[in-house]
């Protein structure tokens, strides 16, 4: 049986506490926002946490789907004149279905082709967002695009955006924890491990392959369409390659199989830049480092040789030295 490891309600409880009240320390409505940013960021990263983290496929080009729902929703609030939460769930809809059809060729591929093969697709999006002017109005931007409205109440502050994420954030998180702990989270795991063990055990591996694929799209949709509301314009550079893979690096600092990790990360690598900014042409350098650091080390041994120090000077007076904790 595959070992699926269970997310900590207690950590998650404090987490959820934690940015429930963060507005009211923040310094002004611009950190406000860096944090609206940092939950976009963490729906995306959840769903490659489930794709990556529990299925095990590769993805550089995740920003696709992002883009997808956020270009879908405003064309169809702009263009069409739909309600704005109606053309949410447009581009949401849109971006899950090119994940199942992005699934395809993770039916013959894997590793580094399968890599390829959705970096391509992230390049092929991020080409028709600048070359479909009539509908993405190109590299000019697109512009215009209607604030988000909920039972009657337009959603127009930083703070509302804030609680509204935070809401969305939570509840993608109490999902994804479930769903890592159900037939689907562990029958993925197994395909992670083995794919040709978990198909003689009778798991679907297409369809699980499929599901995990429409899942991350969701998430990925989800977060680009709430995104092209809350900041009310649309640019292709926004939506690079380069986008892909800080969403990637954020899952993999997070732990991969993490989705507690991974929206810490998500959160946290989207403060911290802002944070240096006062390092001006060194910040980019030092943040690199950090980030290369946090993925090096063992964090998980540093932690259990911690809680195996403090257990000692708690028997021992305070008097156990650090290296005895090691074995």
């Amino acid at each position: 049986m595959i070992a699926v490891r269970p997310e900590r309600p207690k950590a998650i409880a404090i987490l959820f506490a934690l940015l429930a009240i963060a507005p009211f320390f923040l310094p002004n409505r611009y950190y406000v926002y860096i944090f609206n940013r940092g939950f976009a960021n963490a729906l995306a990263v959840i769903g490659l946490v489930i794709l990556f983290g529990m299925g095990g496929q590769i993805s550089l080009g995740h920003i696709a789907f992002f883009t997808l729902g956020a270009y879908t929703s405003a064309i169809f609030a702009v263009r069409l004149g739909w309600p704005p939460a109606a053309a949410v769930l447009a581009g949401v809809a849109f971006a899950s279905i090119w994940g199942a059809f992005l699934s395809v060729p993770a039916f013959k591929l894997s590793g580094p082709f399968l890599s390829i093969c959705t970096v391509a697709f992230g390049e092929v999006v991020r080409l028709l967002t600048i070359n479909l002017v009539s509908l993405t109005n190109g590299p000019y931007g697109f512009y215009g695009i209607p604030s988000l409205r909920l039972f009657g109440r337009r959603i127009g502050s930083e703070k509302a955006w804030y609680y509204l994420l935070w809401t969305l954030l939570v509840i993608a998180i109490l999902a994804a924890a479930r769903l890592k702990r159900s037939y689907i989270g562990r029958a993925l795991a197994a395909i992670r491990e083995d794919e040709t063990a978990a198909e003689v055990m009778g798991i679907n591996v297409r369809a699980m392959k499929t599901l995990a694929f429409v899942c991350a799209a969701f998430c990925a949709g989800l977060a680009g369409a709430l995104y092209a509301h809350m900041s009310g314009f649309l640019s292709p550079e926004s939506f690079t390659g380069e986008q892909s893979f800080s969403l990637f690096s954020m899952t993999v600092v997070g732990g991969q199989e993490s989705v507690l990790g991974g929206v810490a990360a998500g959160v946290a690598l989207t403060l911290l830049p802002e944070l240096m900014r006062f390092l001006q042409e060194y910040y980019i350098m030092i943040f690199s480092l950090i980030v290369l650091l946090i993925v090096l080390l063992p964090f998980e041994s540093i932690m259990e040789r911690a809680k195996m120090w403090a257990a000692g000077l708690a028997r021992e007076g305070g008097k156990v030295p650090w290296g005895r904790c090691s074995k």
